[in-house]
């Protein structure tokens, strides 16, 4: 990742924010060892965020406050994708009875904005995911629709993170499957995500081809299986995103 930006304070900040997610809750010197910076540095950083109220000082230690929920919410709610997709994501998950989600693409990133039904400790899928577009049902299934030469840049390009379950696929296989995904509007993950959860995706599409987003299904793979998996819950799935494009477009 570019390390270079033009307004480093920024960057440094939203570091901070980052670090204090992963530890839940962390106090100054626990920040500065983690993110190899001086401790007069972290305290600045807290102090300022708490004062905007996006971290709550608790005694000696810090923790990431509410009002980036709020952040979040409103930045959902002003995408289109989600105006239009809420409710039949709700119908996909009751109808199919496992987890159903809104994914959209945002800087060559699948990034999952609605989440609804099922449980969703048996697939590990939660608001606010992201994960690399050839990686993910989903974001295969958006990736389909761009031009091939762009989606071997993106490939050249891509990273895929250490321990969730990503590594790079072969250039060829994929570029063989996006294919196929493009021609049947409908792109699978069997257990290739994680050992024992299976997905289902279709894309979002406007009247020209071009993907807005996808709608997915996932579950464990003892239900996710066979004609369950190939038909029944792939035509909710299909059905769901013509839905949808059909209310968007």
């Amino acid at each position: 990742m570019d390390e270079s930006y033009p307004v480093q304070s920024t960057a440094t900040t939203l570091r901070v924010v980052e670090a204090l997610l992963g530890r839940g809750e962390a106090g100054v010197t626990e920040l500065a060892r983690e993110l190899d910076l001086s401790k007069g540095a972290v305290h600045n950083h807290l102090q300022t965020l708490q004062q905007l109220e996006y971290v709550v000082r608790e005694g000696r230690q810090y923790r990431v406050g509410s009002r980036f929920l709020d952040l979040g919410a409103r930045a959902r709610e002003s995408m289109p994708v989600y105006q239009a997709a809420r409710a039949e994501v709700a119908r996909l998950a009751r109808s199919s009875g496992e987890v159903a989600a809104l994914v959209v693409e945002e800087h060559d990133t699948a990034t999952y904005v609605l989440v609804a039904g099922g449980d969703g400790g048996e697939t590990a899928i939660r608001e606010g995911i992201r994960r690399p577009l050839p990686a993910d049902a989903a974001g295969r299934a958006i990736l389909a629709h761009r031009p091939e030469d762009e989606i071997r840049t993106l490939l050249a390009e891509t990273e895929y993170p250490a321990g969730n379950g990503s590594s790079a696929p072969d250039e060829t296989a994929l570029l063989d499957e996006l294919r196929t995904v493009r021609e049947q509007s409908v792109a699978f993950d069997r257990e290739e995500r994680a050992d024992g959860t299976r997905s289902v995706a279709a894309p979002l599409t406007t009247d020209d081809g071009r993907s807005v987003g996808a709608v997915s299904v996932t579950g464990p793979a003892n239900r996710m299986s066979g004609k369950r998996l190939e038909e029944d819950v792939t035509g909710l799935v299909v059905s769901s995103a013509n839905s949808i494009s059909v209310d968007l477009f």
